[in-house]
């Protein structure tokens, strides 16, 4: 009697241990699951602002184009912009070639630009004294 009472009563202690941790294991699982949630949220919501482009400046309407490109006008006539190249664009240089890549750009009027080229800095045979002052380096 009395120890068949003793062990019902641990038994009972005992699945009230269990059963509070099972309790308190499922508890921490579901604060784990919104925690996470959380922070998953505000990970997203991150990467999102980051997708927005930032801009920097006035956005450019058709209207607010309208206005500067007559102010640009303005300024070019009266002297203050120049748009002025002296070189051929690599477009115009095609279309003189007929686009043939293989006319030199010498024919289109380029000589000018013409460089001399020093060919003793490319020779092939070196110096024996270079040779030997390299080697002493090395050794150093």
């Amino acid at each position: 009697g009395k120890q068949w009472y003793q062990r019902r009563v641990r038994a009972e202690e005992e699945v009230g241990c269990i059963m509070v941790f099972t309790l308190v294991s499922e508890l921490q699982d579901r604060v784990n699951d919104f925690a996470d949630a959380i922070y998953n949220k505000k990970l997203k919501e991150k990467e999102d602002e980051e997708k927005i482009p930032v801009f920097h400046g006035t956005m450019v309407t058709r209207e607010n184009f309208i206005e500067w490109h007559a102010n640009f006008l303005k300024e070019r006539n009266a002297g203050k912009v120049k748009v002025v190249s002296d070189k051929l664009t690599g477009k115009q240089i095609f279309l003189a070639k007929g686009g043939n890549i293989e006319i030199s750009d010498q024919l289109l009027g380029d000589a000018d630009d013409d460089v001399e080229v020093d060919e003793s800095l490319f020779d092939e045979d070196l110096d024996e004294e270079m040779i030997i002052s390299s080697g002493d380096e090395d050794e150093e």
